[in-house]
């Protein structure tokens, strides 16, 4: 595809061919347009002024079908400039979004690759015209203000800020509680598709729905060969940053009846399994108020901020700090502080194990490192700037892992790759050559990228908040294995086969004391997580004690806690999120009889299917995705909205912010590169070889 050099010609070669960022180019090679010298094989003569062109490789991948990433990483791409304008011209053709569908799948991944980006561009679009609701009554046009009558809205310095504040508060100086903690938890789906219906609360039980249909069967481990355990510990370790409801009311509960053979029946005596209800919206207004569903509240902020390593308060950040150097409280061991109830000490208190104790640790140092780094490089900074700039640092390197690593782990496909790092980078990024800032086409984030684009701020007329929807997608228990076997990094032999239950608590810390930080991640680098599909429910979270609860099956809380929440069932909320309807059972479990009949026995008909249960059912899904297409609709969304939304990650993305040196910290490195700086033993495992420290490392 070629394209009119005009623009070209406009602004020149100059200025821009110095930020060639294709994968593979090196010293520049010119050619000229419409004759002179001609490129080397295998390159193309891209115009970069009316006369003068820039040779390019051209990616064979452009119009083949994405293909599986392994342990070396991608295959490199290049989009070149023309293809880019092409690539944006088809994601704007009407006839794309006719072809968005085979059946009730999405087939995106079934195509070329400029295609495929397309179709994923468009549908991002589509979702945040039509799919991002606040939960605040507002005018008929723009963002509503968010207001909390218990507290009214910070007055916030005006100027750019040098730091976050630790309640999330001041984000956007327009709308100053907008992201804070103690506020509303937004939706995916409209209003009128997000009140709860306390008639199907209990229908089908949820406990048959988790026993039936969840629970993993002894000795029926499905693993996810692609993956590490390192990534489903990342996965909790990412939520308790963004989302939390609190804990919930002891005295408003949800009985849910056991069956007469229930197992709980014979274990633990009981013919009812008690569910506290989720703490109701201390913010509402009566009258103001009354027409809107269920709405509650997230108690920490809700931006991407690193609020489960500081905390979402000054009182919490106060107590994790050491108060000089900018550092955070470590021992001399290395390892956190012990807190009150016998884990580590960190910004967040709930559901803590073994897994959380690494990457608490880990980015706890971090932190110090970066701190470190930053005294060293401004010496006349005092322990309040450098705490907080190398927060911001440390938060961003996390932001940066998730998007360009722990995502294409878990969802290894070619195309998705390029589409993670577009989400950061921009398009620009695999271009050959390099856009300018072409008025008409910039800020546009598909081209330049959302991090550090200083016009790319974009709200979508809906205030910032996580959403419930999100909140449900990222419900997965199955990557737990039961039990962890405990292995020495230095000879890889067997040490301890620890159930993953025991690691709980103050059993993760007592863990780690044992074997140590190095063997513990070894452990987790080299076994695998559970897979996201029905039949692979941790058996222990099935029956599991939880201080001042009493006994839960979490399968059971995982299915309740939507429907009480409001969350849509599976097919009301695909046809919400613009996607077709599956039509029975068994074209959602992909021919497969036995299990469609499972479900039909639960559910009767797949209208009543519940969204967790008819996400793991999905067999259709994207060429070596570790889950299916309808969660990946969320994901596709607030993937995007957590960047785009926040201003630290947008015009505030700069020198003046971070640093120099804290952006080229944050860009130089990687999961890989963080564990090898505190734990150097490891690079004499297998971490050596892999590009992602997600994969498996042996």
């Amino acid at each position: 595809m070629k394209i009119d050099v005009g623009w070209f010609a406009r602004f020149g070669a100059l200025g821009f061919v110095c930020l060639l960022c294709a994968p593979g180019i090196g010293q520049a090679q010119y050619c000229g347009v419409g004759g002179g010298p001609v490129c080397d094989p295998g390159l193309v003569c891209e115009p970069v002024s009316a006369t003068t062109g820039l040779c390019c490789p051209d990616d064979p991948m452009t119009g083949q079908p994405p293909v599986c990433i392994g342990p070396s990483g991608p295959p490199p791409a290049t989009v070149l400039a023309s293809d880019l304008i092409g690539l944006l011209g088809l994601a704007s053709d009407p006839a794309l979004a006719a072809d968005l569908f085979t059946g009730p799948w999405t087939n995106w991944y079934r195509d070329g690759r400029e295609r495929g980006l397309a179709k994923l561009a468009l549908m991002r679009g589509i979702l945040e015209t039509y799919n991002l609701t606040d939960m605040y009554v507002g005018g008929a046009t723009g963002v509503p203000l968010v207001t909390d009558p218990a507290r009214p809205s910070p007055m916030c310095p005006p100027g750019d800020y040098a730091a976050r504040t630790l309640d999330g508060s001041c984000n956007d100086p327009l709308n100053p509680l907008m992201g804070a903690r103690g506020t509303r938890f937004g939706r995916n789906v409209p209003l009128a598709g997000a009140h709860a219906d306390p008639s199907m609360l209990l229908e089908p039980n949820p406990r048959k729905v988790s026993l039936s249909l969840l629970r993993r069967r002894i000795g029926r481990f499905q693993p996810v060969p692609f993956l590490n355990n390192l990534a489903g510990a990342w996965t909790q370790f990412q939520i308790h940053d963004w989302f939390d409801h609190g804990r919930p009311h002891t005295r408003d509960v949800i009985e849910v009846p056991l069956s007469r053979w229930d197992p709980l029946r014979f274990t633990r005596g009981l013919d009812t399994l008690i569910v506290p209800a989720t703490r109701a919206d201390p913010t509402r207004v009566a009258g103001r108020d009354d027409a809107l569903p269920p709405t509650f509240t997230n108690e920490v902020t809700h931006w991407w901020d690193g609020s489960q390593i500081y905390g979402s308060d000054d009182a919490t950040a106060h107590r994790l700090r050491a108060h000089h150097g900018g550092r955070l409280r470590v021992q001399a061991d290395g390892l956190l502080p012990v807190g009150s109830r016998g884990y580590s000490d960190t910004g967040m208190r709930e559901n803590f194990w073994v897994g959380l104790e690494l990457l608490h640790t880990i980015f706890a140092l971090e932190h110090n490192a970066i701190a470190d780094m930053l005294a060293a490089t401004y010496p006349s900074w005092d322990d309040e700037r450098l705490f907080q700039t190398a927060r911001l640092i440390n938060a961003a390197l996390i932001a940066k892992i998730h998007t360009l690593e722990w995502t294409p782990a878990i969802l290894p496909n070619s195309s998705l790759d390029v589409a993670m790092n577009t989400n950061w980078y921009g398009l620009n990024h695999f271009a050959c050559p390099p856009l300018p800032e072409i008025p008409g086409l910039y800020p546009n984030p598909v081209v330049y990228g959302v991090v550090g684009n200083a016009a790319g701020r974009d709200l979508h007329d809906a205030a910032y908040a996580m959403t419930e929807e999100f909140v449900s997608v990222y419900r997965m228990h199955p990557l737990l294995p039961e039990v962890f076997a405990v292995r020495s990094a230095r000879s890889g032999r067997l040490r301890q086969i620890v159930p993953t239950g025991r690691t709980r608590d103050g059993g993760g810390r007592q863990l780690v004391e044992r074997h140590g930080m190095t063997d513990m991640l070894y452990t987790f680098g080299t076994s695998h997580p559970g897979a996201l599909v029905l039949g692979n429910y941790p058996r222990f979270l099935q029956d599991i004690e939880i201080p001042g609860r009493g006994v839960m099956d979490m399968g059971t809380v995982d299915v309740l806690r939507d429907r009480e929440r409001g969350v849509p069932r599976y097919n009301q909320a695909r046809q919400m999120l613009g996607m077709p309807p599956v039509p029975d059972f068994l074209t959602l479990t992909g021919g497969d009889r036995g299990l469609a009949h499972r479900l039909q026995r639960v559910y009767g008909t797949i209208d009543r299917l519940d969204l967790m249960v008819g996400t793991f059912a999905e067999a259709q899904r994207p060429s070596c995705y570790g889950f299916g297409e309808t969660l990946f609709q969320v994901f596709t969304l607030m993937a995007t909205r957590r960047l785009q939304a926040d201003r630290y990650y947008t015009e505030l993305y700069n020198a003046d912010t971070y640093t120099n040196e804290g952006l080229i910290w944050v860009e130089a490195n990687s999961m890989k590169s963080v564990l090898l700086r505190h734990f150097p033993d490891l690079a004499d495992t297998g971490l050596a070889h892999v590009d992602n420290a997600f994969y498996p490392w042996e």
